[in-house]
């Protein structure tokens, strides 16, 4: 009898591959600065040496984004005291400043509020950096600050990113408007850098030159920071040398939840981490695995948790230094269980005020997640807010400075360049944070951190770490999956909901019926939904960054090798 033949069959799938490693994990926004950020762990640094040479990279690499000219929102998880800390960063209005700043003859001053001196706020980003560092890091400033001045000494590739932005209108704007904008970030002969050409910025080489001889206090002190004043004022600011001498960022409260016998921590306000969780715990009164990822069921609940969400962020949230407000209301699993109960099978508008001649809302901003082989994280985002923030330039010294004063309510009900709408609460006060959209997070599981996420994107960041938690949570994605899955995006009824190439005609035309505005977003595009995250499962270190800009993950191994996803520039 003749023995049958066995037939070997290919494998119809098996695991993808996905960067990971055992001694580190960084995802950001950057070739640049993840690979600073790795190398600095490879040297024995921790997560806080890394988090600050990944900062001042991209402050050099990424201008149009983030940069030394404005603030940033610092979460991070110490392991040696297993506690969580906020560091609030995001730089304060100057001391003068009062509610009417933007207002002429009763009536919303849109330039001086994007482009004037008026929209500055205090650069909070080094000062911030430099007490992450004294407290929590290892090594010294003058080595973890060589990456970011080698890029700027020596020269980077220009990034996909950057070189798009230059045909932004609001950039446009900036060039027609500063010589100095036009000599620091054009060529000789005013055409832009294209992606990877090589740029230089010497004068910022200088700067940091400087503080890695003297110290981050001398950006707060003396010549830099007259500098710093006189371009302001000259530019209709009303900024005093005691906002640059007296600034230091601020503890804040760490906001705590559970989802799914996760745990959540995340950014009290000014931050909207209590919208997250807000949000989280409305889409925690459904079973929202069981009805598929992207269905149209699915996207239909977390619209309305995105739209209830919003309709309480924007009346309720400001600096709890200068308001009272009730973050513990808007976290609580009972607000959440009211909320849920308004949501019916029809969208609906949750948000009151009229949203006629709503603007499109940008996103400049960038964010990176760090986890070390002690088990310490961070998750840290940092902005200039408009793309090349203000466009005011301190020429000598070679960077931008921020708009951050456009996230203040310039009048009850004004509509903001990023799309919202926001009370008195949020009016502009002299040392008062405005409200923002960024969100940085760290998950628990079992009391251990598990994932380091946050965003770029204005708005969208809120609805993108959402997403990102419920893709990792909900539907077991990695990094690789959950930060480039097609995204939705909506604040009201009224401004649509936004939806990524991917998810299918039959489930829009669902969602259509049940009253939502649709607003494809073309298959060669994507939403400035920027989401950076990194895990730890089990003592494997997973890492990738978004595609919708130049990102970059990166890993490190016990053996010194770093492996790297995403955009990659050498």
């Amino acid at each position: 009898m003749k023995s049958e033949k066995k037939i070997y069959m290919w494998p119809s799938a098996w695991e993808k591959p996905v960067i990971k490693g055992n001694y580190g994990a960084i995802s950001s926004n950057s070739c640049y600065a993840t690979q600073a950020g790795l190398e600095i762990l490879n040297k024995g640094g921790n997560a806080f040496d890394a988090a600050v040479a990944v900062s001042l990279v991209l402050s050099v690499v990424e201008p149009h984004h983030s940069g030394i000219g404005g603030g940033c929102f610092t979460l991070f998880y110490s392991a040696k005291e297993d506690k969580t800390f906020a560091l609030d960063g995001r730089g304060t209005a100057p001391k003068k400043a009062t509610k009417d700043l933007f207002i002429k003859n009763g009536e919303v001053q849109d330039e001086w509020k994007d482009l004037g001196g008026q929209s500055v706020l205090v650069p909070g980003l080094l000062k911030t950096m430099d007490v992450l560092l004294k407290k929590y890091g290892t090594m010294e400033l003058k080595e973890i600050i060589l990456p970011a001045l080698k890029y700027a000494k020596e020269g980077f590739e220009i990034g996909y990113t950057q070189s798009l932005t230059m045909y932004d209108d609001s950039v446009q704007r900036k060039i027609n408007l500063s010589e100095n904008f036009q000599k620091l970030y054009l060529k000789q002969d005013k055409s832009f850098y294209k992606f990877g050409e090589v740029y230089k910025n010497e004068k910022m080489a200088k700067l940091l030159e400087l503080i890695s001889q003297n110290g981050i206090n001398i950006f707060y002190n003396g010549e830099i920071a007259k500098k710093i004043i006189n371009i302001i004022n000259k530019n209709g600011g009303c900024f005093t040398i005691e906002d640059l001498t007296e600034y230091l960022p601020k503890f804040r409260k760490v906001e705590v939840s559970t989802y799914r016998g996760y745990e959540i921590k995340t950014f009290s306000p000014p931050s909207s981490g209590a919208t997250l969780i807000e949000m989280l715990n409305i889409i925690e009164n459904t079973n929202i695995k069981d009805m598929g990822h992207n269905s149209a069921e699915s996207i239909h609940m977390l619209t309305e948790a995105m739209k209830l969400g919003f309709s309480d962020r924007n009346i309720f949230l400001a600096d709890p230094d200068y308001v009272k407000i009730n973050d513990d209301k808007l976290t609580s699993k009972q607000y959440a269980k009211e909320r849920y109960n308004l949501i019916d099978s029809n969208a609906k508008e949750y948000a009151s005020g009229n949203f006629s001649n709503i603007k499109e809302h940008h996103g400049n901003t960038s964010h990176f997640s760090i986890i070390d082989k002690y088990g310490n994280v961070v998750s840290q985002t940092q902005t200039i807010r408009d793309w090349f923030g203000s466009g005011i330039i301190v020429d000598d010294y070679g960077f931008v400075l921020n708009n951050g004063m456009s996230d203040f309510s310039a009048l009850s009900g004004a509509i903001t360049s990023q799309g919202l709408s926001y009370g008195d609460l949020n009016a502009i006060e002299g040392g008062k944070i405005p409200l923002s959209s960024m969100s940085p997070t760290i998950v628990f599981k079992d009391k251990k951190p598990f994932m380091s996420i946050g965003a770029a994107g204005g708005p969208r960041i809120i609805t993108g770490i959402l997403q990102g938690i419920i893709n990792a949570i909900d539907y077991g994605m990695l990094p690789e999956q959950l930060v480039n899955a097609p995204f939705i995006n909506c604040l009201t009824k009224n401004q649509g909901l936004e939806v990524e190439y991917g998810i299918s005609k039959d489930t829009l035309n669902i969602l259509e019926k049940k009253g939502h505005i649709i607003k494809e977003i073309p298959v060669h595009q994507a939403m400035s939904t920027m989401l950076n995250s990194v895990m730890n499962i089990d003592g494997i270190l997973y890492a990738a960054s978004t595609k919708r800009v130049d990102g970059c993950g990166g890993v490190l191994f016990e053996n010194g090798h770093i492996a790297l996803e995403g955009v990659i520039q050498k």
